[in-house]
């Protein structure tokens, strides 16, 4: 297990953290919050949300997005949101509010409402979120759009017949899975403990917010083991853990930019064209969710795995899969034989996911710290399944603690 980190330089940066904690007291899901406001160049807007692309035509709920800008202005700047559809004869589908949004002075971030107007359509509509040109502010840029996927209704019957009547034999066995076939809501609560080695994390962070999943049937479901799996922003996690992967990467400014950081890091950017600002895609799914046989109106759920660390040891942790596409572009360059990324990589220069975001084995106290460690669990009663787990990544100060809860629905 990485726990011990190289003595020498984590003091070092307790020192240096403590300088810079009035700077990096940050939003939570950002690199930093500092307004840069040295920085004179193209002001970036990123047309983002927290929860899974995906709406339903005839749901009420409405989607949650922001804007995020790289630097705030001095003045309120107001901005028209734009919706693209990218299918033909669609229109009216759905309703931004406020049309106009507002970003206040000194902040870079405001947001917005999707809501949809509630129409009849047969199949999926794929929709683009953006801001109205000509901007406001001759600096600004549009760097990332919203691309909104609306479909007229996703339940069980969107599955296949074979995964059909797996569900109608789980209902007979007492385990009704249908309803849990869709996108579901989901609260999420995250605790990350203080960690020196970072300085947007040495005050820790906590935050509890509500999201979205995307859940259906696993491939790997047979007759006797129901297997769910998780498509889209498993665990309500997405947005978490790409904003980990940054800070512990191109958002790392002590160690990737500053006096400490190797010459490597910067060269394998370089090679693959990696900024703060440079527009990437993050998603991620988790499968092989095993519910299992209720007892007294409860059924256990079962959702560790074994996945390989840098290291290549087997540890037992929430087995995500992570789809990058900085590490992406990476991975081709040192698969294809490349001698700069092979040597980048070799020296530690690497933005594969599974290098900060897969540290230790989680199913028992591995960090012998009893006051964060919880016992992994997962858990279907009624109209909730909930879980609790820690997570830990490669600067951790200790355990993440991580509590879900999905709910049905009325």
């Amino acid at each position: 297990m990485n726990h011990i980190k190289t003595k020498i330089m984590k003091t070092i940066s307790k020192l240096k953290s403590v300088l810079v904690l009035m700077v990096f007291a940050a939003a939570i899901f950002s690199c930093s919050d500092s307004n840069e406001t040295d920085y004179t160049g193209v002001n970036s807007i990123y047309v983002r949300t927290s929860e899974a692309p995906v709406m339903i035509a005839s749901d009420s709920t409405p989607l949650k997005g922001s804007l995020t800008f790289t630097r705030a202005y001095d003045q309120p700047v107001a901005l028209e949101m734009t919706v693209k559809y990218q299918t033909e004869g669609v229109k009216d589908l759905v309703t931004i509010r406020p049309a106009v949004v507002t970003l206040p002075a000194g902040s870079r971030s405001v947001d917005f409402e999707v809501v949809s107007n509630k129409k009849e359509i047969s199949e999926a509509v794929l929709i683009e979120i953006s801001v109205k040109e000509p901007l406001p502010q001759n600096d600004m840029q549009v760097k990332e759009t919203l691309r909104v996927n609306v479909k007229p209704y996703l339940t069980a019957e969107d599955l296949t017949m074979e995964q059909q009547a797996l569900l109608e034999g789980y209902k007979n066995k007492g385990v009704d899975l249908t309803k849990w076939i869709g996108v579901i809501p989901v609260k999420v609560t995250v605790d990350v403990p203080p960690t020196e080695g970072l300085a947007s994390l040495v005050d820790g962070m906590k935050k509890t917010y509500e999201s979205k999943s995307v859940i259906t049937l696993s491939e790997y479901a047979t007759v006797d083991q129901p297997i769910l799996k998780i498509t889209g922003n498993p665990m309500g996690l997405t947005e978490f853990l790409y904003d980990i992967l940054r800070k512990e990467t191109v958002c790392n400014d002590e160690y990737w930019y500053g006096e400490y950081a190797g010459k490597y890091y910067q060269k394998m950017m370089d090679l693959i064209g990696l900024t703060k600002d440079s527009q990437e895609t993050f998603s991620v799914s988790l499968d092989s969710i095993r519910v299992n046989m209720p007892q007294n109106g409860e059924s256990n759920v079962e959702f560790l795995g074994r996945v390989l660390d840098k290291y290549k040891e087997s540890v037992s942790v929430v087995p995500f899969v992570y789809n990058y596409s900085a590490w992406n572009r990476l991975k081709e360059k040192v698969d294809a034989g490349d001698e700069t990324a092979i040597e980048c990589v070799g020296y530690g220069a690497t933005v594969n996911p599974v290098v900060y975001l897969v540290n230790s084995s989680i199913d028992s106290d591995s960090w012998k710290d009893s006051s964060r460690w919880v016992e992994p669990k997962g858990t279907l009663k009624g109209k909730k399944l909930t879980f609790q787990f820690n997570f830990d990544h490669y600067s951790a100060g200790g355990y993440s603690i991580i509590r879900v809860e999905y709910t049905l629905s009325e």
